[in-house]
């Protein structure tokens, strides 16, 4: 028996209900239908199919153009043809967004007032009972809007026409099914073309794919942030289609001339790009793109011609796209013309319903080539009516040993050449007795919830009928602590914070506030911050209920970024140059986007306030642009807080002098009262109790003991119970210092004084400074007591450039210079700033002391932790305060205290 005899019962069924009007006669030669798949007769239907819709009930809703939108919408059941009328919606519908609820309800959004002139209004249809309901207004009108289903069963709305002058609505709304309200995406406000193609990417976040040539991405969570994605090769596809296959957009056709091209980008890429795919046969505009139960992709109506809507070039003949080869076959050619206003819809049974077109009310039933084959097609018996993510599920089916594909696809809702509510999803399953095992979809990032087709596909690619199933909601494990657009405390005022800002309790009420993104020169911030500093820092801090188990973190920056928590580094990008505040980025990015899991071997976090920081870099001063935003998604464990410890310092590789104070810190969770603390110099081989029975507040205060090991060791235990312990990480070095002054006053620097701007890289070791001149302290001109004087210009150069290398024999435990200048003064050490006076107006070439001294001898520590065992560079910029500034003066003296290894 041939598979397309299933279908005799229903023309019998059509022709007797009086909706058969003609059969238009082909063209060219009729093919065969196994390879060219077969038409219905052409139809005729009450109103054009300009928005069709298959409900969960497997029957179809649609409604029509312009005026047609004020009459009852009409009720067509594929099995029988019957058709009939439903309740109207209490304004004209034409032109609007929809997309269906996870409980199978179609969320209508917008309308038609006129052209270009939409409404505020929102609709919802049940299918069950077909009855309408009311929601409340959006914040404007909406002519041609999108809606996208999130994972959270929640729908983002974007854009649509407002008024007649051609203004789009800007601002995204999410509408929230658990309280029938929306939330407003104040901070990702943009002008999006009407009807764009969008969908939920396998991160969370909206993929705007078209019609542009640039892509984008929203992220929903918060206030909503944008970010650009890649550019297509094709500029511009209106009125192209797109589909979802897995995780793989493609865009097919569109443009003004149309395009024949397709174009394809997997969004669970690290880096997702697009690629061209092979062409269909034809370009066309106003086509339709339904995805079918084998993961074929059938093409079919449109336009070759240049106009809008141009019916004197129209393109009949279908065409099917095989993503596994990569190619394209022609199929039987339709009896109408299918441009604007038409649609095409996957039906329960594997045929695809098209119709409509500008003041067309023809409908005509093409079966694929897969219904045309010889034989009986696969049959489901049975299958659940609830699919849970994350699970297996029994399909219940005698043709299991035939079966070569499992699919899902959502239903359809479309229009204007776009479907805003399918996918496709295959399946992974095994043969099991009974039928088949089946893996549902991962999570609601890959099926949104709600209802969808379930079809099982024989090695000839002929699919069963499908199930009706419904994807059900599974609330993740992970929660987001931090989104793209929240609020930060940020610094770009151009100030050197040294290291002290990534503490806890660091005092950053002098720091700005502003929510994310943050940056300039993009236009799509939530803040705007300044320009022209190599750095600029960000904190947050966020409250931990339990133990994080897993976390993931989202960052979008411009050009470099490192984010720590609770100070310890978790991320960075392009940061070969150092996080010191005044060097540059080592590398250039524009708005790049990551999200990588974070390493919990050593956990950042703890039970609590946890504060999060971290640090942009520009490549240049002459950078045009700067970005930042970043999200944190958490999993805790559930239940009571266990007990934990976590020894924090000293931890590995520290120095420490006999006799000298400092702190042992810990973290901990629970209801500890008290720890004991122990103390190894061998490297854990034996223990000497430092103190009993210590308050459980996560610090003592410690004196060193008068002993020399490079192999020390403190633990941390639970009162009377050292099994529950954390001990160092590493050992570190209890040693008498040394004092030695590698740098006195009246040395010989190599000086570079000609005025020229060195480069970006004039303070890092590797910088070649072999041309500069060499000259002993104190170094300068203009009052008559230089040993070295330098060359002053006809105006006096803003930057004078200083370099010396030293070499250190152990590791340094403190660090002092006393310098003396006129006016303004720098200096780093291996390309990290350490010191700074008077150059608050910045560090580039040509930019003056932001202040005038004279002759100013200053002392101060700075960080030991700067120098290297090894070579050492210093380097040092003297500032004048202007051009007619009439003295220069530079020297300096470096003490550093060390200790070497035992």
């Amino acid at each position: 028996m041939m598979v397309r005899s299933c279908f005799e019962s229903w023309r019998r069924c059509l022709l007797f209900a009086g909706l058969l009007l003609s059969l238009v006669p082909l063209a060219v030669e009729a093919a065969d239908p196994k390879v060219a798949g077969e038409w219905s007769p052409l139809t005729t239907f009450p109103v054009s199919m300009t928005h069709a819709h298959l409900l969960p009930t497997g029957q179809v809703m649609f409604f029509g153009e312009f005026d047609e939108g004020l009459l009852p919408p009409q009720l067509w059941d594929p099995a029988t043809g019957a058709l009939s009328a439903l309740p109207r919606a209490d304004y004209n519908i034409f032109c609007a967004g929809h997309s269906f609820l996870p409980d199978g309800r179609l969320l209508v959004t917008g309308g038609h007032e006129e052209s270009h002139v939409g409404y505020p209004y929102v609709s919802i249809f049940n299918p069950f009972t077909l009855t309408w309901s009311r929601g409340p207004d959006m914040n404007d009108n909406r002519w041609y809007p999108t809606n996208t289903t999130l994972p959270n069963g929640d729908v983002v709305v974007l854009s649509g026409e407002t008024h007649a002058s051609g203004t789009c609505n800007e601002l995204p709304q999410v509408w929230q099914s658990s309280t029938g309200t929306f939330r407003d995406l104040t901070t990702a406000v943009r002008d999006v073309p009407y009807y764009p193609r969008v969908f939920l990417a396998p991160n969370g976040k909206i993929f705007y794919s078209g019609p542009q040539r640039t892509s984008r991405w929203l992220d929903t969570e918060g206030t909503g942030t944008w970010f650009e994605g890649p550019r297509s090769a094709y500029n511009g596809r209106a009125y192209g289609s797109a589909v979802m296959i897995d995780s793989k957009v493609l865009l097919i056709g569109g443009g003004s001339p149309p395009t024949a091209t397709v174009e394809e980008i997997d969004l669970a890429a690290p880096a997702p790009v697009w690629r061209a795919r092979a062409p269909m046969a034809w370009p066309r505009r106003q086509l339709n793109a339904t995805l079918l139960p084998d993961g074929k992709v059938l093409v079919s109506g449109g336009s070759s011609g240049s106009d809008f809507d141009d019916e004197t070039l129209p393109v009949k003949v279908p065409e099917l796209y095989d993503p596994d080869t990569n190619t394209w076959t022609k199929l039987a050619p339709a009896a109408d013309y299918r441009g604007y206003h038409s649609a095409a819809l996957l039906l329960p049974d594997g045929r695809v319903l098209t119709g409509g077109g500008r003041n067309l009310r023809t409908v005509e039933i093409f079966s694929p080539p897969y219904l045309e084959q010889d034989g009986t097609r696969p049959a489901i018996q049975e299958a659940p009516a609830v699919i849970t993510p994350g699970t297996s599920f029994l399909v219940q089916t005698l043709d299991a040993s035939r079966v070569a594909k499992v699919t899902l696809l959502a239903l359809g809702s479309v229009t204007h050449a776009f479907d805003q509510n399918q996918r496709f999803l295959k399946l992974a399953f095994s043969q099991t007795n009974g039928g088949l095992s089946v893996t549902a979809p991962a999570s609601n990032l890959t099926a949104p919830p709600g209802y969808y087709m379930l079809f099982i596909v024989d090695g000839q690619g002929v699919p069963s009928v499908a199930r009706m199933v419904r994807v059900a909601q599974v609330t993740p494990t992970a929660r987001k602590k931090i989104v793209l657009g929240d609020t930060w405390k940020y610094d770009d005022r151009g100030i050197d914070q040294g290291t002290a800002w990534l503490d806890r309790d660091f005092d950053d009420s002098a720091w700005k506030t502003g929510s994310g993104q943050l940056g300039y020169g993009d236009e799509d911030e939530g803040t705007v911050i300044s320009s022209g500093i190599p750095t600029v820092y960000f904190r947050k801090k966020i409250t931990l209920e339990n133990i994080v188990t897993a976390a993931h973190l989202e960052v979008l920056y411009d050009d470099a970024i490192a984010v720590w928590i609770n100070g310890v580094p978790v991320f960075s990008r392009n940061m070969g140059n150092g996080t010191g505040f005044a060097v540059w980025a080592s590398g250039s990015t524009t708005n790049a986007y990551e999200r990588v899991p974070l390493p919990l071997e050593a956990n950042p976090f703890r039970v609590g306030e946890n504060v999060v920081t971290a640090i942009v870099k520009q490549v240049s001063a002459n950078s045009d642009d700067l970005t930042f935003a970043l999200s944190l998604e958490v999993e805790q464990l559930s239940g009571p807080v266990p007990d934990t410890l976590v020894l924090t310092a000293p931890n590995a590789g520290e120095i420490f002098l006999p006799g000298a104070s400092t702190s042992i810190t810990w973290s901990s969770t629970g209801t500890m009262a008290s720890v004991d603390l122990a103390l190894s110099t061998d490297n854990g081989v034996s223990w000497t109790p430092i103190a009993s029975g210590v308050p459980n507040t996560g610090v003592h205060a410690w004196m060193v003991p008068q002993v020399s090991t490079s192999q020390a060791l403190v633990r941390v235990s639970r009162a009377g119970e050292p099994a529950l312990s954390d001990v160092s990480n590493a050992p570190f070095t209890i040693s008498q210092q040394t004092v030695s002054t590698p740098i006195s006053f009246r040395s010989v620097w190599k000086y570079e004084d000609s005025g020229v701007d060195p480069g970006m890289h004039w303070n890092m070791p590797d910088f070649d400074d072999s041309a500069w001149k060499s000259g002993a302290g104190q170094l300068g001109y203009g009052d008559g007591d230089e040993a070295t004087v330098l060359t002053r210009g006809a105006v006096s150069q803003p930057s004078v450039y200083f370099r010396k290398k030293i070499l250190v024999n152990g590791a340094v435990t403190e660090a002092s210079l006393r310098v003396l200048f006129d006016d303004g003064v720098a200096v780093f050490v291996n390309g990290t700033q350490v010191f700074t006076r008077n150059v608050g107006k910045g560090l580039a070439h040509d930019r003056y002391a932001s202040a005038g001294t004279e002759n100013e001898l200053v002392a101060d520590s700075i960080p030991a932790g700067v120098f290297v065992q090894g070579e050492n560079t210093l380097a040092v910029v003297v500032k004048q305060t202007g051009a007619t500034s009439p003295d220069l003066s530079f020297d300096l003296e470096l003490r550093l205290g060390i200790v070497t290894g035992q």
